[in-house]
């Protein structure tokens, strides 16, 4: 947990690399520094990929990233990073990948829209990040996952949460949103230590309160479950509450605790409800914020609620992804391809993350430079306009190119044969429109 210098991750990544390490190598320096990515192509012109572009192809093609980069992810992380109330937070998502044309990709299933919106297929990733500065959108990827069509977003991120449990003994937290709180995802913090969950439910979610025992003599098994405990109409008076203000805004949070899902008893609780007030004390909004939390009581309430709200900065990082590295700009057909581009995003992302106390600032005129009398942290993008020049000062481990002479092509008469087309995958069978009958 020392403080990573930025040559040091960048060997460990080319010695872990087990196929193509130099071109992968070269495609990540030339993420690092593009501001945007249409296509992984273009990226065989920046001045930082040393080789042509049939390379990019090559490496996203036959290039090996083994499993050893979680491992790397989780032995880099540095002491100083914060942390609230002792416990590392970390986030997980989902984020989308439409592909409505990609007739030739497999598995491709129907993507979360809303109600009035147009169905879309394509592809979903769940993504395990590590929270690093409160205040900032700066986070540290730790896992990738693609999630099937035979499976669920709440099971592939409980199998990445049991993962990170055996790479991290530290004391942790994951927070996530309502998508997670079911049997599948909670069920595995029941066996996990040091590893907790804080969850966000719906306003209409009912639980269930401890089980009152059993008369002496009476036959049976013991009693699961006890009153309901319906968030939409609470009867019962909560067991902690407190006002505070979060920078300007003033916070109402209260908690009941020894509260359990009726499918999933052996996970006990607490329930969170965070209300934003107005100066008159006033609900600022509708409904309240409610959380599910699986750690001790003892937790600051002020302390769960930052929790929480620091969880929107993965939401920052879809975004920075997106319109920066080109997350979802690889159109390939191969799916280990696509994983791979996955995986080298991240890695861009992690080079601007080490760099980030190290390069020299290059803040356009009208950034803001300073908030309360102190240099404002440089943002992923702004680390972007200086990474070039630190990037080219440092130097690479990778090997130099060496000249392979012009290929020879196709055989003569060769004629690949058309590619398969998949029907896209419905976990559901659609329902068909009955006639009304009058």
């Amino acid at each position: 947990m020392t403080k990573t210098n930025l040559s040091e991750f960048r060997e460990a990544v080319y010695q872990k690399v087990v196929w193509r390490p130099a071109a992968i190598l070269d495609l990540v320096d030339a993420l690092t520094i593009a501001e945007h990515v249409n296509s992984p192509v273009v990226l065989s012109e920046s001045p930082l990929f040393r080789r042509k572009f049939s390379s990019v192809y090559d490496a996203l093609v036959h290039g090996e990233l083994g499993v050893e980069l979680k491992t790397l992810f989780s032995d880099n992380q540095a002491a100083d990073w914060e942390t609230i109330a002792g416990y590392e937070i970390h986030a997980i998502d989902a984020t989308p990948n439409e592909r409505m044309l990609a007739e030739t990709l497999a598995d491709r299933g129907a993507l979360k829209a809303q109600q009035k919106e147009p169905v879309r297929y394509g592809h979903k990733h769940s993504w395990l990040v590590r929270l690093v500065q409160r205040g900032t959108s700066w986070v540290a990827p730790e896992d990738i996952e693609r999630i099937g069509t035979q499976t669920t977003d709440s099971k592939v991120a409980a199998q990445q949460v049991k993962d990170l449990a055996g790479r991290n003994p530290r004391p942790k937290v994951i927070t996530a949103d309502s998508r997670y709180r079911d049997q599948h995802f909670l069920g595995v913090f029941a066996d996990l230590e040091n590893t907790y969950a804080l969850v966000r439910l719906q306003n209409n979610q009912k639980l269930s309160q401890a089980p009152t025992p059993k008369p002496k003599g009476s036959r049976g098994a013991p009693r699961k479950h006890g009153a309901d405990f319906q968030l939409s109409a609470i009867e019962r008076d909560p067991d902690g509450s407190i006002e505070f203000y979060l920078g300007k805004q003033k916070v109402r949070v209260r908690v009941w605790h020894k509260l359990h899902f009726k499918r999933l008893a052996k996970v006990v609780g607490s329930v969170v409800c965070i209300e934003f007030l107005k100066e008159d004390g006033t609900p600022r909004y509708k409904r309240p914020l409610w959380l599910f939390w699986t750690g001790p009581e003892e937790v600051a309430l002020q302390d769960l609620c930052r929790m929480y709200l620091w969880r929107f900065a993965i939401e920052h990082l879809f975004r920075f992804l997106k319109q920066r590295l080109g997350l979802n700009s690889h159109r390939s057909s191969n799916l280990a391809s696509l994983q791979r581009w996955m995986w080298i995003v991240a890695l861009a992302y992690w080079q601007l993350l080490l760099m980030r106390e190290t390069v020299q600032p290059n803040r356009p005129a009208w950034h803001p430079h300073q908030k309360d009398g102190q240099d404002k942290p440089l943002t992923p993008s702004q680390v972007q306009r200086s990474a070039q020049v630190f990037l080219l000062q440092a130097g690479t481990p990778a090997a130099n190119p060496r000249p392979a002479g012009k290929g020879r092509g196709r055989q003569k008469g060769y004629r690949p044969a058309p590619r398969k087309r998949f029907e896209v995958v419905f976990k559901t069978k659609r329902t068909q429109t009955q006639p009304k009958i009058c």
